[in-house]
């Protein structure tokens, strides 16, 4: 019983994580994402990671802080990018966007919706050199990384019209250059997922479907190459 209380607990302790990690509280397509948020929770079986000595738990906070500073830049590129284009506001397109992404409505990495994250960020992909990488693209580009690991990564660089590390770089500080982890191997990667969309699961079968949403923003997950399973947060553009 105590082990099947403890399995319980740190679900409990990982749906919560999750639903602190969605940064925007507005829409109505969050009660759905919420839904989804949940779901991935039950999948976990593992709690947040136990480290050993102060100086990994040093580098643990530390690249949370720079996934929050990272998503941080994108809410910012995302109203910019949504307010019309002004002399005060030359990035204005009336739309708001994702850096790389082309539209609000297209995808950034290999996948088309939240739940098809479920395997991924639940303990399988927990390592730079896994294949799961490809599906990925690096925030800030690829010659970023650290020339010692790069031939064992599988993620690369968004090659869109509006290449990805082009512009977030725009958002970054010229004092501070590129954010970077605090691990040797690790390396800033995200994923978005296309607005424009929305995923409802059925309260009988537990099945999810893609309904249309034109007011949905998109959603974007970004990771640290280090072990994504654990470093990650979620943001929702709603």
């Amino acid at each position: 019983i105590g082990v099947t209380m403890n399995k319980l607990l740190k679900k409990v302790i990982k749906m919560n994580t999750l639903l602190k990690r969605i940064r925007n509280n507005k829409g109505n397509s969050l009660a759905e994402f919420a839904v989804t948020a949940a779901m991935m929770a039950t999948l976990a079986t593992t709690a947040a990671p136990r480290f050993a000595g102060v100086g990994e738990t040093g580098k643990q906070n530390q690249t949370m802080a720079n996934l929050d500073k990272i998503a941080k830049m994108a809410n910012q590129f995302y109203m910019d990018k949504g307010s019309p284009q002004t002399a005060n506001n030359p990035m204005g397109e009336g739309q708001g966007r994702i850096p790389g992404q082309e539209r609000y409505d297209t995808k950034i990495g290999g996948y088309d919706k939240l739940t098809d994250l479920e395997d991924v960020m639940n303990e399988q992909f927990d390592k730079w050199d896994d294949a799961e990488g490809a599906n990925w693209r690096s925030v800030f580009g690829t010659a970023r990384a650290n020339p010692s690991y790069t031939g064992e990564y599988n993620f690369t660089d968004d090659d869109g019209t509006k290449l990805g590390p082009t512009e977030w770089a725009a958002y970054l500080s010229q004092e501070e250059g590129p954010i970077v982890s605090p691990y040797q191997q690790g390396h800033y990667i995200y994923i978005v997922i296309p607005g424009g969309q929305r995923e409802y699961q059925n309260p009988e079968t537990g099945a999810f479907t893609l309904l249309e949403c034109n007011e949905c923003g998109p959603i974007m997950v970004i990771a640290d190459a280090y072990n994504p399973s654990k470093f990650w947060t979620v943001k929702s553009f709603n």
